[in-house]
Formats: structure tokens, sequence, C-alpha cells
């Protein structure tokens, strides 16, 4: 691995831990200072007096830190454990009674010297676009939105003008033949649908090879897409637990896209609007439920460029996973302990609760309307029994399909275009023979009331049934 390659994987690694008032910034404060300090030309190593009084203003100033000069010495320490800082002559200093880190008096009176590694040192030194390409991982995973004045106090302001973003690897664009190839040129795990690149900013993997099923949803720009586990329910784990840490802090990440037959494409920056669960069907064949992080295109990972309508839907996601597998349930694993009127009501109840949301044209109902829909779709087939629900019929009503499915194609009476419900009382379930007349036959006019009179019939006999 090539030094560059090196450093830039350590850095992409800097995760401290997560604490109730979010993360703690000391240690990405101390990196981006000795950053700083390479793009002013000054010296590799610094007295820890120096460290302690410039990096305590930071954090004072940037970090909401109350006592710096205390605050100074975990940073200067721990920092060491990332591979990235170096204190010289540490083994000689006298350590806490946990023999975590050196005494504020040890530090004090030796006053070490401390910098970065020699070889990440000259690494920044020699290319310019690495220094930028280091504070621009830093800045957009710990100071994003940027804190006003950072860039000048780090003396970044020159380096750093207008290319937070720009400066990042890959570029937007970008294009691959295969995951091999973008696993070698900028890290990460070359087979995870949900990974990080080597700088630590969450990739997702979208192939319409499959083997998952993501969409554009209609009418819209966003993608619903599929969450972590290739069959059995997915659970918050892996991939999706880092999904859903992306979703609680409204960061960005990375979309790659590859149609059928070409390349992938490093397509957009995304944030996640919204997470849903649904049944869907894994790579075994068999139902499963899973999880759709709904994503929302964004120009860049810095938010101040992020558009008012994806501000809208971040405002109005409640960072809640809503679960339509409890209601929007296949007809082909309903539990059987469930009459099939009691289905039949549960799915129709459901319709009636996305039907609610029709006229709200909002992108979080359009949403919603597109991942929940089927439920209306199921109910009027459940209630079919597989037959032409035309009671004029004359065509084939059982025939079925070479999968042995119900040849129906199911049709809202009153068009849905023209403003016609989409709920069950209003659906109705016809052969394609009928459903040809329905649509073109000269007494289509009088077939459309008797059909609307037989869906809302059949709907009440339904959902008044005990059985």
């Amino acid at each position: 691995m090539s030094e560059e390659k090196s450093l830039i994987k350590r850095v992409g690694e800097l995760s401290p831990a997560e604490r109730p008032g979010g993360k703690p910034l000391h240690r990405p404060l101390l990196l981006l200072w000795a950053v700083g300090q390479v793009w002013k030309r000054q010296t590799r190593e610094h007295r820890w007096s120096t460290v302690r009084d410039e990096l305590g203003k930071l954090l004072n100033d940037f970090a909401g830190v109350t006592t710096p000069r205390q605050a100074a010495l975990y940073p200067f320490w721990a920092l060491q454990t990332s591979g990235l800082w170096e204190v010289s002559g540490a083994e000689e200093l006298s350590l806490t009674s946990e023999r975590r880190r050196p005494t504020l008096a040890a530090l004090d009176s030796a006053d070490p010297l401390a910098g970065l590694p020699q070889q990440d040192y000259d690494a920044l030194s020699r290319e310019p676009a690495l220094t930028a390409q280091v504070a621009s991982i830093l800045l957009v995973k710990f100071f994003n939105p940027l804190p006003a004045g950072l860039l000048e106090a780090l003396g970044l302001n020159e380096l750093m003008a207008g290319c937070v973003d720009t400066a990042l690897h890959p570029q937007l664009g970008e294009r691959f033949d295969h995951r091999t190839a973008i696993q070698n040129a900028y890290g990460g795990n070359g087979v995870m649908g949900i990974t990080p690149l080597a700088d630590g900013i969450l990739t997702v993997y979208s192939d319409d090879k499959g083997p998952y099923t993501d969409a554009r949803v209609p009418d819209t720009d966003w993608i619903a897409y599929t969450g972590d586990g290739l069959s059995g329910d997915q659970k918050l784990t892996h991939g999706n637990k880092n999904m859903r840490l992306y979703q609680q802090q409204q960061r960005a990440l990375r979309y790659w896209h590859k149609p059928y037959g070409g390349r992938f494409s490093f397509e957009s920056w995304a944030v996640i609007v919204q997470c849903r669960r649904r049944w869907g069907i894994g790579e075994d064949k068999l139902w499963r439920r899973e999880y759709v992080w709904v994503l929302a295109p964004v120009p860049s990972p810095i938010k101040a460029t992020w558009p008012h309508e994806v501000w809208d839907a971040l405002t109005e996601d409640t960072g809640d996973i809503h679960d339509d597998s409890l209601d929007v349930i296949p007809n082909e694993i309903v539990d059987e302990a469930l009459s099939k009127a009691e289905r039949y009501r549960q799915l129709s109840e459901a319709a009636e609760r996305t039907s609610a949301r029709r006229q709200d044209r909002s992108k979080q109902a359009t949403v919603e309307r597109y991942l929940r829909s089927k439920a209306a779709r199921d109910a009027v087939i459940l209630r079919s029994g597989g037959r032409c629900e035309n009671p004029t019929c004359l065509g084939h009503p059982d025939e079925l399909t070479d999968a042995g499915a119900p040849l129906l194609q199911i049709d809202h009476v009153n068009d849905l275009a023209r403003g016609g419900p989409d709920v069950p009382e209003f659906m109705i379930a016809l052969c394609p023979n009928c459903h040809a007349l329905k649509t073109h036959g000269r007494n289509r006019r009088g077939l459309t009331a008797l059909l609307l009179e037989t869906a809302q019939v059949l709907h009440s006999v339904f959902e008044t049934s005990e059985q």
C-alpha cells in the first residue's frame, strides 16, 4: 500500500466513540491542527506546551470545551493509537493511576516533542492535494456544517477555500468496470453493498442486475434502496446499522449505480430522508422482511449545499422506522390464523391509510404511497379468489399463468388518473377480456357502472363477514 493510501486509511478509521453529547472532537481537531502546521511549512514536531496552548484554544472555540488545558492532554496522548501521532520519550513519562495517559504535571515538566509520523509529514509536504484531501475528510466527517472561523484558525483557509467537497476522492461521475477496481483505487470492501471506502465515508452500491430491488421512486429523483442482507429477515446490523446512524446524524453518503450491462458510476451524494420496513423476496426465493432506505440526492456532502426540499424532508422525517410489514403483508405468507375476511379487512385498512395521503403532494407522501400501494391490489386478489369479478364474464375467469397465478388485472373502476380512490371498494379483479371490454368496449359505460356496484357489494360482504 502506498504512503498516501495508508494515510487516507488511517484518517478514515479515526472514529471517536459516540457520547451522549455527540462525538468528542479532540482527536480530529488535533489532527487538523497538525495538517495546518504542514501547510504553513512548520516543523514536524512541536512541544507539548505549544500544542497545549494552541489546541486548547481550538477546543474552547470550536468544541465547547471549558477546561481546554486539561482537555488538550487526551488527544495529545490518544492520537498515537491511530498511528497518526508520535510523542517523543513517551515511555519515560509518569502515568496516572489507571496508567491510561501521562499526568498533566509530567507533561508540563518534560514538555516532550510530538508530531505526525515522518512518512505522513513528508507525504503531506510533497502533495498539497493530499493535504486538502485529508483536511476534507476530517471536516466532512466531524465539522459539518463548517463552523465559522475554523479554517482561518487552522491556517487552512487558503488551501480549502471552496474545495472542501471537491478535494475528496473519488469525484462525482467516476466510472469503473467492477467493484474490485473501485476497491483497488479507493479501498473499502469489494463485495458488501453498504460499506465505507478507505476514507471512512459510507458508500452504497446499486446494481440493476440484482440481487436487490432498488428503484427510483416515481415522480421523484429519490431512490428506494434495499438494505443489507440477502436472505432471511434483515437486521439492524452491519450495513443497516451504519445506514441508521447516517439517518440519525443526517450525513451524506456516496451512491454508486451500475445499469444492466454497464459500468459502476459514482452517481450522486445522497442523504437518507426516510426508512421503511417491507416484505421482499430474498436470494433464497423466500419472503422476508427488509429495510428500505429512501435516499435523496444532494450536490455534495456539505450540508450548506443541500436544497430546501431535502431539508424539508429531513425536518418531516421523525427518524422512526415506518413498519409497513405489519399490515401490507403478501397473500403468499398470510398468517393462517387469520380468516380470509380478517385478512381482507387488514389490507383494506392499510390501503385506506395510504389513500388518505393521496392528495398530499410532498415527496414523503409520494414515497409512502409507492411503498405501500400493494395493499389495495392484494386485498382485491384475495377477495376475488382467483376469479374474474365481472358477474357477466364470458371469457375464462379461472385461467392461470404458467406460474399458477390468476390471470387477472386489477382495475380502478373510476380511473386513478382521474381521481378514482386507490382502495378495494373502488377496485375490481378482471380477466384480460373483461378488462378490454371495460376500457374499449361499446358498452363500457354500462359495464363500468355494473363493476362499480359489484366491487362495492363484494367489499361490503368481506367487511362484515365472520369467515
